[in-house]
């Protein structure tokens, strides 16, 4: 028996029990593009108009005339995860349009959206999860959805190509690393049965995997132009935690009608809550006590199931210790610190990706009309990016880029010395 054996280790069988498929933390199939029941039309008519009712202020109107809808009708994953994916949308909308943010939620949207994240095990805020995983399309049947060219998002704040695109790139990367977290857990499996080279394969397979997504994130600046995203886009991935510079002292009250609900406070939605890059972590025990509590208040942020994933990978991780005390497999020892070197060059390549999408912006003038194409910006947004950059800079500089040299940097030092 290896020394290495662990109590419970979830099985390649049971990884639909986690919302796994076979594109990973993706549906297995394209996400709704409409939810079916014509009950929930006031839902997708303004999901539909969002963008034109963003720029002409119209979201707040539009959406204070809304029934507050039921959603006892709603029955599959699928369409919770669409209502969800809406109502997060059609929030983030609602506080960030007009001449300061809404401090308030209406009973239209908060009592939805409190259900549906309640079913989905994901707080009540745009997420990762909402934003990305339940929010892209196929553009034709039987395109490969690694490819960010086979896909578009379902819906934007902007209407641009730019969110669009910048949404996507996550997708596609997502999906080219669904065959990884099977092959992983094969190699966990391969530990308890001395199985090296299963182990070697493994890693090799995700050396090679992780070269792979990070060309696909370095195709950010295909379609998505940095200045576009970091004054138009990125204010509508708010939160309404730290956002005290933009007026939300306390957060935002979900109103849940008569008298009845409370002041949130939640973060934006960020990258830095897919299961994906968590995933490589705990696979490999990488150790980011450096970091401070960041990487496990964003696993807050994940769905129930992609959490418990998470929790579970990480008490049953193996691969490492197994590495390190088979001093003599020269091969083996190579073929990890392989993976981690894979794995700590994709972190750099996004912090190059954070350098020129958001600190560099931050410290720019806003380019003219020429260089975003679509400038829908409100007082209230204009806020949230300045709140944004507060949090962004500490008193001595950036606080963001420091904090994601400290993760590259853990990444590096779970190599095993030869």
């Amino acid at each position: 028996m290896s020394p290495h054996r662990v109590e419970t280790l979830p099985s390649r069988a049971a990884l639909p029990q986690y919302d796994i498929s076979k594109n990973g933390f993706l549906p297995a199939e394209a996400p709704l593009e409409q939810l079916p029941q014509t009950y929930y039309q006031p839902w997708e008519q303004i999901i539909e108009q969002l963008p034109f009712l963003i720029e002409t202020q119209q979201i707040r109107e539009k959406v204070d005339a809304l029934p507050v809808l039921d959603t006892a009708q709603l029955s599959s994953e699928a369409e919770w995860q669409r209502a969800c994916s809406i109502l997060a949308l059609i929030a983030q909308g609602y506080i960030w349009t007009g001449p300061e943010p809404s401090q308030r939620l209406p009973p239209a949207i908060t009592v939805p959206f409190l259900q549906t994240s309640e079913h989905l095990e994901v707080p009540p805020i745009a997420t990762y999860a909402t934003l990305n995983l339940w929010n892209w399309r196929i553009c034709q049947e039987g395109a490969d959805i690694t490819q960010p060219d086979s896909l578009v998002a379902l819906q934007t704040a902007t209407g641009t190509d730019d969110e669009s695109w910048f949404l996507i790139i996550s997708c596609a990367m997502e999906a080219r690393a669904g065959p990884l977290i099977d092959r992983m857990l094969g190699a966990l499996e391969a530990v308890e049965a001395n199985d090296v080279q299963t182990i070697i394969d493994a890693l090799g397979y995700f050396r090679q995997s992780l070269d792979d997504i990070g060309r696909l994130l370095e195709r950010m600046d295909e379609r998505c132009n940095p200045q576009a995203f970091y004054h138009t886009i990125r204010p509508f991935l708010a939160g309404s935690m730290n956002m005290e510079a933009a007026g939300l002292t306390n957060g935002v009250f979900y109103d849940e009608g008569d008298g009845k609900g409370s002041w949130r406070k939640y973060r934006g939605g960020s990258n830095g809550q897919s299961s994906l890059l968590q995933f490589f972590d705990a696979v490999l025990s990488v150790n980011h006590s450096r970091s401070g509590g960041f990487h496990p208040e964003m696993r807050k942020y994940m769905p129930g199931p992609h959490r418990r994933f998470l929790d579970d990978i990480e008490a049953i991780a193996n691969i490492r210790s197994f590495v390190a005390s088979q001093e003599s497999n020269a091969a083996l020892t190579a073929a990890f610190n392989d993976a981690v070197k894979a794995l700590g060059t994709f972190r750099d390549k996004h912090i190059a990706l954070v350098t020129r999408y958001i600190v560099i912006p931050s410290r720019m003038p806003k380019p003219g009309s020429g260089v975003i194409r679509k400038d829908i910006a409100s007082a209230s947004t204009k806020m949230a990016l300045e709140a944004q950059t507060q949090e962004l800079r500490g008193t001595g500089g950036t606080k963001l880029i420091p904090f994601l040299r400290t993760s590259r940097d853990e990444t590096n030092e779970t190599a095993v010395e030869k």
